[in-house]
């Protein structure tokens, strides 16, 4: 068994080709270190900007399209720890009005037996691929702002 064993490795993965580098390092981490894998997928209930009134919540089709989304993401991940050769990883969909880095800080807090933290370094924009990510920065300083000794391993 591993030095972790018993423990999990949670991975932030969201569609983009950086978030499945992500998945692909913790399902190739996982088996060394004795560790399970759960991959967490967030959705965004309230468009950012909008603090009040009718317009500040996802109108019920676009999140409707979004759990779509979110579950097409879920299936892939299976699909590429099955190509791989991996255990299947557990998965997760987070909805909430909560930024999506404040969903994935909360879900880490509430998982005593998460070993790591693994996301890719930025998302879907051309512009993030320059530097780190506004949701993996954000979620770096809010870690570290709670204090938490949760490691995080961003994968470029």
């Amino acid at each position: 068994m591993g030095a972790m064993s018993g423990k999990k490795i949670i991975v932030a993965v969201d569609g983009s080709e950086t978030a499945r580098d992500a998945l692909r390092v913790a399902l190739q981490m996982a088996p060394d270190l004795g560790c399970s894998v759960c991959a967490i997928i967030a959705i965004q209930t309230r468009i950012p900007g909008y603090r009040a009134g009718y317009f500040s919540f996802v109108d019920r089709h676009i999140l409707s399209e979004l759990q779509q989304f979110a579950a097409g993401v879920a299936e892939e991940t299976r699909k590429t720890a099955a190509d791989l050769g991996a255990a299947v990883p557990e998965t997760a969909i987070l909805e909430s009005e909560k930024e999506i880095f404040e969903q994935i800080v909360d879900f880490l807090a509430a998982t005593p037996e998460a070993a790591f933290l693994v996301m890719g370094s930025y998302g879907h924009g051309i512009r993030e691929r320059l530097i780190l990510g506004s949701t993996t920065q954000r979620l770096v300083l809010e870690v570290a702002r709670r204090q938490m000794k949760t490691p995080i391993l961003v994968v470029p």
